[in-house]
C-alpha cells in the first residue's frame, strides 16, 4: 500500500513524529491507518514506512471492500513488520545501529520474491523509505536513520542509508537542545514544498507553524509546539490535495507520538 506524509520535529522534550493516516491502493483511499509503529524494544524508538509499506498481490476488489481485505490479510512483504522484528531482536538504539545486519534481515524477507520475479512491476523505482528514530533521554539527543528500499532495473534490491540533513553521518542524524531547530518531512516532500509551503496550501497553515519558524534552536521548541507545527503541515497538505491532487493520497486523519522520557501518544 502506498502513500504517506510524515513529519519529524526535534524538541526540548524529545522527538515528535507525526504522520497522515491514508494509504492508497489501486486508486482507493484507505483511511484511519496508524503509520507510526512502536517496537517492543528498544525503548523510545519508532518506525515510519513511506511509499509502499507492504507488497502483496491485489485482489479484484475496490473501495471499502478492498480496504477491509488489506486490513485483514497479512502481506508477504511488510517493511514495517520486518523492521520491528529486527529492532526487537537486536534491541539496539539508532546511535548504535548495524546497517549491514539490518540490510541482511530485510533482504531475507524480500529475496524469495525477487528470485520468483514477483516484484518486476517495481523495477527501476524506490519502493519505500524506512525511517527509524530514537531518543536518548540521558543525553537529550534525538536520532534519525532513513533507508531507501530500491529495486534496480536489472532486478537488484538495494537498501541504502539516505541523508536526512547535510549533517548526516553513517550513524544517522542527531539533534540535541543546542542544534538548530528543524522540521523533517518524508515521502511527499516535493508536493509539500511546491503546493503547501510555496503554493496554495499556505492559506491553511496556522499560527503554530509561524511560531515554530520564529524559534532558533531545538531547545526553544516545546513538544507541544513541535506537535502543533507537524500536524499543521499535514493538515494543510491534506486540505491542499482536495484542490491539487498529490501523487499519492495525503489525509485520512493524522497521528503523533513523542519519544521523550517515555513514549507518549499525542494524537
Amino acid at each position: 500500500m502506498g502513500g504517506t506524509l510524515a513529519v519529524l520535529v526535534p524538541s526540548s522534550a524529545g522527538l515528535v513524529i507525526a504522520a497522515d493516516m491514508r494509504q492508497t491502493q489501486k486508486g482507493t483511499f484507505c483511511d484511519g491507518i496508524n503509520k507510526i509503529q512502536i517496537p517492543a524494544r528498544p525503548a523510545r524508538t519508532a518506525v515510519v514506512i513511506t511509499g509502499f509499506a507492504t507488497l502483496q498481490d491485489m485482489p479484484d476488489l475496490s473501495g471499502p471492500v478492498l480496504c477491509e481485505h488489506m486490513a485483514k490479510t497479512p502481506a508477504p512483504i511488510d517493511f514495517g513488520r520486518s523492521t520491528l522484528a529486527y529492532l526487537d531482536a537486536e534491541n539496539t538504539p539508532v546511535a548504535h545501529f548495524d546497517g549491514q545486519r539490518f540490510t541482511d534481515a530485510i533482504f531475507a524477507d524480500v529475496g524469495p520474491y525477487l528470485a520468483a520475479e514477483k516484484l518486476r512491476e517495481f523495477a527501476g523505482s524506490r519502493i519505500a523509505q524506512i525511517i527509524i528514530s530514537s531518543y536518548d533521554a540521558v543525553n537529550r539527543t534525538s536520532s534519525v536513520l532513513a533507508f531507501g528500499a530500491d529495486l534496480r532495473g536489472e532486478g537488484q534490491f538495494l537498501l541504502q542509508p539516505l541523508p536526512v540533513t547535510a549533517f548526516t553521518t553513517l550513524q544517522g542524524t542527531s539533534f540535541n537542545p543546542d542544534s538548530d531547530r528543524v522540521l523533517l518531512p518524508f515521502a511527499e516532500v516535493p508536493y509539500l514544498e511546491q503546493h503547501v509551503l510555496a503554493g496554495h496550501g499556505q492559506m491553511y497553515l496556522t499560527r503554530a507553524f509561524s511560531e515554530f519558524l520564529l524559534k532558533t534552536g531545538v531547545g526553544d521548541v516545546s513538544a507541544e509546539l513541535a506537535a502543533a507545527a507537524a500536524l499543521d503541515l499535514i493538515d494543510a497538505a491534506a486540505k491542499t490535495t482536495k484542490i491539487i491532487p498529490a501523487p499519492s493520497g495525503i489525509g485520512g486523519g493524522s497521528s503523533a507520538v513523542l519519544l521523550g522520557d517515555e513514549t507518549v501518544t499525542l494524537k
